[in-house]
């Protein structure tokens, strides 16, 4: 399946706790193979407002011009070769949400994809939205053959606690895994079948959405 425009997913993920009703409409997902100047400015501003309430791996808190333009430029290189899936998250025409799914090229290793980059904007995180998107990820892993997925971050964070949430078991720790405000922070190499996070995903999504009221 061509990634240009691909399909998109409707799914009524709502923000927890008081929203304006401009926050509530239906939730797209979308595999984009390109990333113009319209999204990478939205891409950027996603970045420094999430990095402003939760560590993303490889940045500071303040992001600077030169930083996202030197991501957006990695981010463009990998996708133009192959080596990455870019899953981007929209509420009407906001971002709030995206994802890179890296690539394993090794023809003995293709059964194996490494999510990074994951980030949701603050105010819709805790709600049907992650869930929701594991479950997209999960559909696109099946319909590329990957069997298994990585990660990694850094320890003590709600990220860890996130993925511990959803089924990702650690399978190595590295002491020295980040460096940031003068200190040296472990991090958490993490691991999970494809088949066994859709069917998390599917049963947080189905509490949520009771939960929450939603169909």
């Amino acid at each position: 399946m061509s990634l240009n425009a691909t399909r998109q997913i409707e799914q009524e993920a709502r923000p927890p706790g008081p929203v304006d009703t401009a926050q509530l409409e239906p939730i797209a997902f979308r595999w984009l193979e390109q990333v113009d100047a319209g999204l990478g400015t939205q891409v950027v501003a996603l970045m420094r407002e999430t990095s402003a309430t939760a560590p993303i791996i490889g940045f500071a808190t303040d992001i600077s011009d030169g930083e996202a333009a030197g991501y957006l430029e990695e981010l463009r290189g990998q996708l133009a070769a192959g080596k990455c899936r870019l899953l981007t998250i929209w509420s009407g025409q906001l971002l709030i949400g995206l994802c890179t799914l890296r690539r394993n090229l090794n023809p003995n290793n293709r059964h194996i994809a490494d999510l990074a980059k994951g980030m949701i904007r603050e105010g819709f995180r805790g709600g049907t939205v992650l869930p929701a998107a594991f479950h997209e990820i999960a559909l696109e892993c099946e319909r590329e053959g990957v069997d298994l997925l990585t990660l990694d971050v850094r320890a003590g964070t709600p990220a860890l606690r996130a993925w511990e949430r959803f089924g990702f078991a650690t399978y190595g720790l590295l002491p020295d895994y980040a460096r940031a405000g003068g200190k040296s922070h472990a991090g958490h190499f993490m691991m999970q079948r494809v088949a066994d996070l859709k069917a998390n995903a599917l049963a947080v999504l189905a509490t949520r959405s009771t939960a929450t009221g939603q169909s």
